[in-house]
C-alpha cells in the first residue's frame, strides 16, 4: 500500500504554523508532524510515530542533532524488508517558526540579534540540510518558505527583521537551484500582514486590517495540492489594503 503524504511543520506553537496545523489536521490523505517548543511528545520518539507533535527547539543543538539522526533512521536506513516504501509518495515541509525584533538600531542588543538570527535563519539552514539527505527517498518533495514583505524592501524600526527575512529568500532561492535535479519544488511566500502574536506590541497597526490566520492557512495548504507539473517560484500575499 502506498504511503500517505507525509507533512512535516516546524512551528506550530502559535500563529500560522498552529493555524496551518489545524487546517492539516482536515486532511486525512497525509501523515502529519508538528514541531514547536510546545509539542506534546519527545522528539527521540519521532521516528516511530506516523503523526503527532514533537517538542523542539529550533535553536538548541540537542534537539537539532536528535531530529537529525531521527530523519536518517525514519527515511535514509531502512533495513526491513516490510518498510514502506516512500519513493512513491510525497514529502512537503512548511517552515513556519521565527520571530521578530524591532526598534531603532541604536537599541537593538547583541544576545537578542544573536537568538534572532539563530532562530529565523540559521534554523533554516540546518533543518534544510537534514532533510536534503532524504530527498531520493520520494517520488517529489516541495518545500515552503514563509518570509515576508520585509524580505524585498525595508522598514523603520526593523533593520534586524529585514535583514532575516531577506535571508530566508535567498535561502529558498538557493535551494531551488541546488535541488532542481531531484524535481524539488521550492516556494517562498512573502507574507504581508497576518493578524498574529507578533503585532500585539505594535499598536499602531490594527490586526483588522490583516490577513486572517485561517485564510493564510488554507492558502497554504493548497500549495500541497498543486499540480505535478506547476512549479511555484515566489509568492506574495498581501492583505486588501495592500502593505501596511
Amino acid at each position: 500500500m502506498k504511503p500517505k503524504a507525509q507533512v512535516y511543520i516546524f512551528g506550530i506553537g502559535s500563529g500560522i504554523g498552529q493555524g496551518l496545523y489545524k487546517r492539516f489536521l482536515e486532511d486525512k490523505s497525509v501523515s502529519l508532524y508538528g514541531f514547536s517548543r510546545k509539542g506534546e511528545l519527545p522528539l527521540n520518539v519521532f521516528s516511530k510515530k506516523e503523526n503527532g507533535t514533537f517538542v523542539f527547539d529550533a535553536t538548541k543543538k540537542e534537539d537539532l542533532r536528535t531530529l537529525e539522526i531521527s530523519l536518517s533512521e525514519k527515511y535514509g536506513f531502512k533495513k526491513e524488508p516490510t518498510a514502506p516504501n516512500y519513493i512513491q509518495t510525497e514529502l512537503y515541509v512548511y517552515f513556519a517558526l521565527g520571530d521578530g525584533i524591532f526598534g531603532t538600531i541604536d537599541l537593538l542588543k547583541k544576545k537578542d540579534l544573536e537568538a534572532h538570527f539563530q532562530l529565523n535563519v540559521h534554523s533554516l539552514l540546518l533543518l534544510s540540510k537534514y532533510f536534503s539527505q532524504n530527498l531520493p527517498f520520494f517520488q517529489q518533495a516541495t518545500f515552503v518558505f514563509l518570509g515576508s514583505t520585509a524580505g524585498k524592501q525595508g522598514f523603520p524600526e526593523s533593520a534586524a527583521y529585514c535583514a532575516s527575512k531577506h535571508a530566508v529568500l535567498g535561502i529558498a532561492r538557493a535551494l531551488r537551484e541546488e535541488w532542481k535535479p531531484f524535481g524539488t519544488k521550492v516556494v517562498h511566500v512573502s507574507l504581508g500582514a497576518v493578524a498574529t502574536e507578533i503585532w500585539d506590541t505594535r499598536p499602531q497597526f490594527d490586526k483588522n486590517d490583516m490577513v486572517s490566520i485561517s485564510d493564510i492557512s488554507e492558502y497554504l495548504w493548497s500549495i500541497s495540492h498543486l499540480p505535478k507539473s506547476i512549479f511555484v517560484d515566489d509568492l506574495s500575499i498581501t492583505p486588501r489594503k495592500g502593505i501596511l
